[in-house]
């Protein structure tokens, strides 16, 4: 989820702006401590903003398996096979066997994985 990596930005930014303030020597007064770790809060939300729509839906990545109501409510998951972006078809993988075809609908939340709603499921294949 992309909190989790938003948090740890604004950690990172502001331990730099502490380390700025107290390592350089005439560096400035609290005002502008408290205007760098301002704008470290500033950027750090544009990229939470920002980010789910500027990378898209990578393969490998986690999306929440939309069939119908139910599914939002029990969770389903599966793995995105390919790179793909809002409105575009993407093969998931569900569990260890079954692949299904569908649309991505919206990106990565705040807490939410990326979701995508099914359209049919592939067939298995049969090895010989």
């Amino acid at each position: 989820m992309i909190a989790t990596e938003g948090l740890k930005l604004i950690v990172a930014l502001f331990a730099v702006s502490l380390l700025m303030f107290a390592a350089v020597p005439g560096f400035g007064d609290l005002l502008t401590l408290l205007k760098m770790l301002a704008a470290s809060f500033g950027v750090s939300l544009l990229f939470v903003l920002f980010y789910p729509r500027v990378r898209g839906v990578k393969k490998g990545d986690k999306v929440q398996v939309m069939k119908g109501a139910i599914s939002h409510l029990l969770g389903l998951s599966g793995t995105v096979q390919g790179d793909c972006r809002v409105g575009e078809e993407v093969k998931v993988k569900i569990g260890k066997q079954r692949e299904a075809v569908g649309i991505l609908e919206n990106y990565e939340g705040l807490f939410t994985p990326a979701r995508v709603k099914l359209m049919y499921e592939a067939p298995p294949e049969v090895m010989r």
